[in-house]
């Protein structure tokens, strides 16, 4: 047998590719599961195996099933979760659909086809099939895709359980962004991890079921179910809770989160401080008011900013709006930017990072993408620095909430000010949206960002969704790197590449 195949039974083998591919078979003719890049085809020939009368796909990931074309080129059926079946067969509506495109705070489904696979035969919790030696048996079963399918195979007298994604390895799993999902009324953009427990339940099912190998689209086959499932349950819950231990959902939510974990304690709130009189919060900006009158303007996500502006205007309070910052590219930070400029006539500033998102937004993919492109009046590297009116603005780097995201630190009035846009509440750090590319690791995402402020001592922090400022304390900054540290290293034995960031960063390229 080919070193790509790994022979379970005498009907039954694995073909290793991209993904792992279930092969049924009987003389000339086999059944598949799930076909990955298609190159099951190179090897089938060596064994005899002449034509594929049909394949199975656990989900709708195009990991699964682009190469479905090809394998399927010859003829032969195909079978997928009903729930799914859109999201095989109506990919040019989803991809077509401004909902999928622009304000997106959903993330189920994701990593869809690019190209249609018409789906000949459904199935639901329950349905059962025979084909040839085989008898099978279809499980919903959630948690990596909302309508992911287990199949449960009777063949050879053993129970074989493909169960896509939702495991990789004993105690390992593919990757934690598809575990992105929704809670208490929240939208997915909340909801960091918080499918796991759908994948514990799902697995334990499999696991009652009788199965004795759990066949997992990427990764090893696992010959004991139990204690494979018993790890990864552990290592699940052990890295949410360090999650749970930084959120800034704490500040936001904090009932919600009692609800996602019983055992997680809720962390310290730094106490709100008094916010200095040349400073106003109006929705998702904040406004800096020189002695002279002129105004600095942070974000514009909504006419309620330009509406107060124009009042202040209106009525000498303000003699002049001299420039836009802007934090970060989410359309509630962004969308009114071009009537603001059109209205004001004002220079916008923006940190490169952010400058390049927001000018040209139709070339990104990412959440909360707002279809207004800003012309950027002044693109600004890290460190830089220069005058404005009776202060003194430095931008910096700040990849703190998402990877593209600016702070300015503002002195004056004998105060040092850092405006770190939505990247930190008074209970810790916003990384709930593993699609906002939060990377992990030394020097790089929120370690970066704690160690910026370690370095700065700002007098006071100003999220754009806080109306107060606030002051973590030098133990809170240190306690919070410490965690991301050990956030690490739990994910070093939860995911299986040596790069964690692979698995939580769902725009990033594996090198498996």
């Amino acid at each position: 047998m080919p070193a790509t195949l790994t022979a379970i039974s005498q009907h039954l083998f694995i073909h290793r590719g991209a993904v792992n591919v279930g092969v049924i078979h009987r003389g000339e003719e086999a059944l598949l599961i799930d076909v990955g890049d298609g190159s099951v085809l190179d090897t089938l020939e060596g064994c005899g195996i002449r034509w594929v009368d049909g394949v199975l796909f656990t989900h709708h990931h195009r990991d699964q099933a682009y190469g479905a074309p090809r394998v399927l080129a010859g003829g032969g059926w195909t079978g997928a979760p009903e729930a799914e079946r859109a999201l095989f067969e109506e990919v040019d509506a989803y991809w077509s659909d401004p909902k999928n495109r622009w304000h997106v705070y959903h993330f189920r489904p994701h990593h869809v086809l690019t190209e249609p696979v018409p789906i000949h035969r459904t199935f639901v919790d329950g349905d059962t099939l025979k084909w040839m030696p085989a008898r099978i048996t279809a499980l919903h079963t959630p948690g990596h895709t909302d309508g992911s399918m287990t199949y449960l195979l009777d063949v050879d007298g053993q129970r074989i359980a493909f169960c896509g994604d939702l495991i990789f390895d004993e105690g390992q799993i593919l990757d934690l962004y598809s575990l992105q999902k929704g809670f208490g009324g929240l939208t997915d953009y909340h909801g960091f991890m918080s499918a796991w427990r759908e994948v514990i339940a799902s697995l334990r099912r499999i696991e009652s079921s009788g199965a004795t190998v759990l066949v997992p689209s990427h990764g090893n086959i696992i010959r004991d179910p139990r204690s494979a499932i018993d790890l990864l349950e552990t290592r699940l819950r052990d890295f949410y809770e360090n999650y749970l231990s930084t959120s800034a959902l704490w500040y936001y939510f904090p009932d919600l989160l009692r609800e996602q974990s019983s055992s997680a304690k809720p962390v310290a709130v730094a106490p709100s401080l008094p916010t200095p009189p040349f400073l106003h919060h109006v929705g998702t900006s904040w406004m800096v008011r020189s002695e002279s009158g002129h105004l600095l303007v942070m974000d514009c996500g909504s006419d309620e900013v330009i509406r107060q502006v124009e009042n202040w205007l209106y009525s000498g309070e303000v003699e002049a709006v001299d420039a836009l910052w802007i934090t970060h590219y989410h359309d509630d930070h962004v969308d009114c930017i071009p009537r603001f400029q059109q209205q004001f006539g004002c220079p916008v500033i923006a940190e490169e990072s952010v400058a390049q998102v927001v000018a040209q937004p139709d070339a990104w993919r990412l959440p909360c993408l707002s279809p207004s492109a800003i012309s950027v009046d002044r693109v600004v590297k890290h460190g830089e620095s220069w005058r404005w009116q009776e202060f003194t603005l430095t931008a910096y780097h700040f990849p703190g909430q998402s990877l593209y995201h600016g702070g300015l630190l503002v002195e004056g009035h004998g105060l040092r000010l850092f405006f770190c846009g939505d990247s930190l509440t008074p209970t810790g750090l916003d990384d709930y949206c593993a699609f906002n590319r939060n990377l992990l690791g030394e020097g790089v995402g929120y370690d970066f960002c704690l160690q910026l402020l370690e370095n700065l001592h700002p007098d006071m922090l100003f999220n754009c969704h806080v109306g107060s400022p606030f002051a973590p304390s030098p133990d809170d900054l240190k306690r919070w790197r410490q965690m991301l540290r050990e956030r690490v290293s739990l994910l070093k034995d939860l995911l299986p590449y040596d790069n964690p960031n692979e698995g939580i960063d769902p725009f990033r390229a594996s090198d498996r």
